[in-house]
């Protein structure tokens, strides 16, 4: 077993292990079916019996007629049953696949790492492939031992010979299967990393697509995309051909079986054997082993079917498990020095820098070592065109850096981002404020008084139903923007982050902002803003200069 089978096996039982109980359910569910099965089968061929041999009519027979229609509206009814729990197993597998890509693509993000492109195409065909093993493998994996134990004990019970018949073609079946599925896994493997390259191949091609044009290189990104092409159809073949041969090999053995069944019966009722309890045998017992026969194949048959969604699944999971692989190696290169981890620090920096340009036009800003502790109002200053925002963009995980970047936020949503451009949306000043969090309007009048637009709400003859026009239109830029810190104090985020937060504004507005602030931090919270405003420099507890 190669590390990449391991990783993606351990990452699928995770997911399993989220989707335990209605899997369990579907499993028990299955079980009933079976039971059900059998029952009906026993009925219809004791109904048969009485008929044909014993010569009662059909209406004569009451309790077996109503046995038979009470197993055969369980046969129909417990599938669809079965399903809602395995739809239930497969929405909330997907789910838990999808967090955990954001999650490893958050941490990637944080700890300075680009992400390509392409990456956006494992949240669709490789979390599709899941669906299978979750929707059926998974359960089929339980019901394919204990479904057809079932069967073949009621077979012993009536026919041995019937019985042996069964046990020794059915471990032959997943011998051979087994075989085939070696190479299934392999290929499906293969195929999924082909549907990755032939995304990235494709991605990268369009993004620079004016570049190749310049160049003239179109000819050229045409025949890459071509071969990318070609090598994704010859992998998708070679997963094809592999499942119509582990199909055939099933079908194959299978039939052989039910057809020295259905001899034996045959021979035994007629009278031509009378060997191994052949002559033993009634209508009743013939045709209820020969009914039963196809139905002891029926879960190895679905087991092969299924079988194939593992493989998918396998080959899913390790794109996956390697995403997240490069994610944890980013998150644990991103800063080893003991000195960054200290709890008392929310940020640590060493050599921070940030390049921008294409190769040949390289532009890097760089930033000196600091730290910034919890509980500070820490402004980060410099003249225009130093990296302000550009240093409060990688601290939001927006941008890619070099260097070191330790921090003690645990993931964004413990951060409160308070833009110079504020985002506003056409609706209520209520559904503004509510546009992250539910809040009830006594914390909201509360928090519009503290960035003082308590009187400009008592001026509004609709109050927190007032509407506003697309992009915040019908306020003043600095009620706009007082509004938009009104919603961060709301939120009461361990962390705001603000850029330029008093630029442009008028005094009443910009002092507003300043005290929110400088309130916001004594109250335990930690402040960061990027400012070159004098009187709100001079209320800091902890000041960076960024220079160019």
């Amino acid at each position: 077993m190669n590390a990449d089978f391991a990783s993606a096996s351990a990452y699928l039982k995770q997911l399993a292990a989220y989707v335990k109980r209605p899997i369990q359910w579907a499993f028990l569910l299955g079980l009933l079916k079976t039971v059900a099965v059998i029952g009906q089968l026993s009925f219809l061929a004791l109904l048969a019996e009485r008929l044909f041999v014993s010569g009662h009519s059909l209406w004569s027979q009451p309790m077996l007629l109503s046995g038979l229609s009470l197993t055969s509206l369980l046969r129909a009814t417990l599938p669809q049953i079965q399903q809602q729990f395995l739809r239930r197993a497969t929405l909330l597998a997907s789910q838990q696949a999808r967090q955990k890509l954001a999650d490893d693509w958050q941490r990637k993000v944080l700890a300075g790492k680009p992400l390509a492109a392409a990456d956006g195409s494992l949240q669709l065909e490789p979390i599709e492939s899941l669906k299978g093993y979750f929707s059926r493998y998974l359960v089929q994996q339980y019901l394919v031992v204990t479904s057809p134990l079932l069967i073949l004990l009621v077979c012993f019970y009536l026919n041995p010979v019937v019985g042996a018949l069964l046990l020794i073609s059915g471990p032959i079946i997943p011998v051979f299967m087994a075989l085939v599925g070696i190479g299934a896994e392999r290929l499906s493997q293969k195929h999924a990393q082909q549907t990755f390259a032939l995304s990235r191949v494709f991605t990268d091609k369009l993004r620079n697509l004016t570049t190749l044009k310049l160049f003239g290189a179109g000819t050229a990104a045409v025949n890459d995309v071509a071969v990318a092409g070609e090598d994704y159809r010859k992998a998708t073949m070679s997963t094809l051909r592999i499942a119509f041969l582990s199909s055939a090999v099933l079908e194959f053995f299978s039939s052989v079986a039910i057809a020295g069944v259905a001899l034996y019966v045959g021979f035994g009722l007629l009278g031509y054997i009378d060997w191994l309890g052949a002559d033993q045998l009634t209508l009743f017992t013939g045709l209820f082993v020969l009914l039963l026969a196809p139905e002891y194949f029926a879960p190895l048959r679905q087991f092969a079917q299924s079988y194939h969604d593992r493989a998918a699944a396998v080959g899913a999971a390790t794109l996956l498990c390697e995403l997240n692989k490069d994610s944890l190696t980013a998150e644990e290169s991103s800063g080893t020095s003991d000195d960054l981890r200290k709890d008392t620090h929310l940020y640590a920096w060493n050599n921070l820098s940030v390049t921008f340009g294409s190769s040949g036009a390289n532009k890097q800003l760089k930033f000196p070592d600091s730290e910034i502790a919890r509980g500070e109002l820490c402004v980060i200053t410099g003249d225009s065109g130093s990296g302000k925002t550009t240093l409060v963009k990688v601290l939001l995980g927006q941008l890619p850096f070099q260097g070191q970047l330790s921090q003690q936020v645990e993931s964004t949503h413990q951060i409160a981002y308070f833009a110079q451009q504020p985002f506003l949306t056409a609706g209520s000043l209520r559904a503004n404020l509510n546009i992250f969090e539910h809040h009830s309007d006594a914390q909201i009048f509360e928090a519009l008084a503290q960035v003082r637009l308590d009187k400009l709400l008592a001026t509004l003859p609709e109050g927190l139903g007032t509407k506003l026009s697309e992009h915040g239109v019908g306020l003043s830029g600095g009620e706009q923007r007082r509004l938009a810190l009104a919603r961060c104090l709301l939120s009461q985020r361990a962390v705001i982050i603000a850029d330029e937060p008093t630029e442009n504004l008028d005094e009443v507005s910009a002092e507003a902002i300043r005290k929110c602030l400088q309130s916001y931090a004594h109250d335990g919270n930690t402040v960061i803003v990027a400012s070159h405003d004098p009187l709100l420099i001079k209320r800091a507890t902890q000041l960076i200069k960024v220079s160019a």
